[in-house]
């Protein structure tokens, strides 16, 4: 007979070895986050299910985690049935306190979409249920629950609305961009109730929606917030009103996502007219539109991509006295032969291409040291190219803040290359005190090289998550995003500097983490610096670099030389990049709170304004920390922790 007592301490230095085995396998597997949740092995896409009931936090990606604390995982067996024939793709879990679905009192109820290999069958809703917390689900026998015959339909988020009692799902049809409504009595049977599109960015998928409530910094007033994943590696948002049945975004917000009003400027010129009345028109490119996605308002200029068709738009002279020009650009990348060009005393002194696509996005020029001088701008196309020979401008205008981040005029939660299909913990636990407080969190991938990234343990984690609010604006209500306090536990060897005097590069002598799993809150106060930030991961020749225009309010992430694996070029081609986002300066200082965590970066800036994460890979040898002050003295605050392992 077998010992009870025996046993449990068996079953007790077991689990202790083998937590001990994961920890070690942990440490030396080459970029592999400590404090970001990774599976032990396997893929980790999109983050799905998110609830919380009886004190804990599930987290799914058709693999089950739970925690505490969101800090500290337990990675628990896969919970779905196996051998169905089909791929359980990203969906949600409701928990069914009042029994609606007669699966039983606080059963746990899995919605997501069956997806087919290769697009054999259209994609549909299912459903499966468990009686155990999660840790086993029980297809339901009459899937699919809801299902339109469409081959792209797909991530369904389902929560319960108090005040129609009813369940309410948002899903989407990612190939026309579109957000589809639906609600039910039971889980099981799902009636139409309305359709979101045609605001914001809409070229590419939309996919993983999600609706919830969001309070307004400052008040007690609340508005529902709607996100879209855009891929590959993108989420949107809006924030309006949901009736129960439809989502509606506020006016501010359409008038900046439609118009572009509230966008600090000058308008030069936004195409209204296609008349162009401030443009001279040489030859036939500019006879007649393209069609062309995401621009402003009702015009653009733009030349057809007919061969031969070849011309110039000239605009009238002007006298530059902003820091920057910023434009919609779209079309061809011809550098010199579909581009604009600004002209000054006859010579070309910037000029930009497009990207090869139909899509607008914005780029600029600084032109702080040509304020005062005569220019003009060209519009050009003289392409032969028969397929991307052509050009588009829109919404010229004269700034002070370069706008350069080479992205479409939409609301992004994330301006970093990854961070992606973003969903939010829904709280089942009436009595606690977190119960408003909305904490979401995202995949820290990118699918333009998702399946190239340099891991041998698996591939993807995702990001530490965030607590989410909305702020007032002059255009309009924007979502802001903390880190959850919770990861303060974590910290240990903190470092405190108070008006460092930084002059070119300096290394951070009181810092020096042990390995690049690290916490650091700084604040920047310019004096006489053209540029400032950071060098960070630094070693082996080479650095993630981190700057800041203070005169332009632009900040700067550069990975172009961060990563120690070179050797697939198609990866390095699509990753080794910068990555530019618009953020002024508050109160006269430039507030960030970084998170290195091996094989990652995310930053908040002007407490969670403006967020950006994104994967680094560099050797565990890159361990320099080094502030930057380029021609001139920056003031540095700085608070700096090594960040304990989770998995201890």
């Amino acid at each position: 007979m077998k010992n009870p007592l025996v046993m449990a301490c068996l079953s007790t230095i077991f689990l202790s070895v083998s937590s001990f085995a994961q920890q070690a396998d942990r440490e030396v597997q080459a970029y592999r986050p400590l404090y970001h949740f990774s599976p032990l092995k396997g893929w980790i896409g999109d983050p799905d299910g998110l609830v919380k009931h009886d004190g804990k936090y599930h987290l799914f990606w058709w693999g089950h985690a739970t925690s505490t604390d969101l800090v500290h995982w337990q990675e628990l067996s896969r919970p779905m049935k196996e051998g169905m024939g089909f791929s359980y793709f990203s969906g949600s879990v409701a928990i069914d306190k009042a029994n609606t679905s007669g699966f039983g009192k606080n059963s746990m109820i899995a919605i997501y979409t069956k997806h087919f290999a290769g697009d054999s069958l259209p994609e549909a809703q299912a459903i499966s249920v468990s009686g155990d917390q999660g840790m086993s689900f029980e297809y339901y026998k009459e899937n699919p629950v809801l299902s339109i015959n469409k081959f792209f339909f797909r991530d369904p988020q389902v929560f319960w609305h108090k005040k129609d009692k009813l369940w309410k799902m948002v899903v989407s049809r990612p190939d026309v961009q579109e957000i589809q409504f639906y609600q039910s009595p039971d889980l099981k049977n799902w009636k139409y109730c309305s359709s979101f599109k045609a605001l914001g960015a809409k070229n590419s998928f939309w996919e993983c929606p999600d609706l919830f409530e969001l309070s307004i910094e400052g008040t007690k007033e609340k508005k529902w917030v709607l996100l879209i994943g855009r891929g590959p590696n993108r989420v949107q948002y809006f924030v309006g009103d949901f009736d129960g049945k439809s989502f509606h975004s506020d006016q501010t917000m359409i008038d900046y996502l439609q118009s572009g009003k509230g966008i600090a400027g000058v308008v030069f010129d936004d195409f209204e007219n296609p008349a162009y009345p401030k443009w001279k028109n040489e030859g036939l490119a500019f006879a007649e539109n393209k069609e062309m996605a995401d621009y402003l308002g009702k015009g653009y200029a733009s030349s057809p991509s007919v061969k031969n068709a070849k011309g110039n738009l000239i605009s009238v002279p002007f006298t530059i006295n902003h820091k920057a020009i910023n434009f919609l650009i779209a079309g061809g990348n011809h550098p010199d032969t579909t581009c604009i060009n600004l002209v000054v005393e006859g010579e070309i002194v910037r000029s930009t291409t497009g990207d090869n696509c139909k899509v607008f996005k914005w780029n600029g020029w600084d032109v702080s040291s040509l304020i005062g001088k005569k220019a003009h701008l060209e519009i050009v196309d003289q392409s032969t190219d028969s397929t991307k020979g052509f050009i588009a401008v829109d919404h010229i205008m004269f700034s002070n803040q370069l706008t350069n981040q080479q992205l479409e005029h939409a609301l992004w939660l994330d301006y970093g290359p990854d961070y992606y299909a973003t969903r939010t913990w829904r709280n089942y636990d009436e009595h606690d005190s977190l119960k408003d407080t909305v904490i979401a969190i995202g995949w820290m991938g990118n699918w333009d090289y998702a399946r190239k990234v340099p891991t041998t343990w698996g591939k993807g984690f995702h990001s530490i998550p965030r607590v989410m609010s909305l702020r007032k604006t002059l255009t309009g209500l924007r979502v802001v995003q903390q880190p959850i306090s919770q990861l303060q536990s974590l910290r240990r060897n903190g470092f405190s500097a108070q008006n460092l005097k930084i002059r070119d590069i300096q290394e951070i002598k009181g810092f020096k983490p042990e390995r690049n799993t690290y916490e650091m809150e700084v604040a920047f106060t310019p004096v006489s610096a053209n540029v400032f930030g950071f060098n960070l991961l630094v070693g082996e020749g080479r650095k993630l670099s981190i700057r800041y225009n203070p005169a332009l309010g632009d900040l700067t992430i550069d990975r172009t030389n961060c990563t120690d694996f070179n050797t697939d070029e198609s990866f390095t081609q699509v990753f080794a990049k910068k990555y530019t986002v618009p953020l002024t300066l508050k109160d006269g200082r430039l507030n960030l709170h970084i998170f290195i965590d091996r094989s990652s970066i995310e930053i908040f800036a002007n407490d969670g304004e403006m967020v950006c994460s994104a994967s680094t890979f560099p050797s565990d040898k890159q361990l320099g920390v080094q502030a930057v002050s380029e021609n001139g003295t920056t003031l540095l605050d700085l608070k700096a922790w090594q960040l304990e392992s989770i998995w201890k």
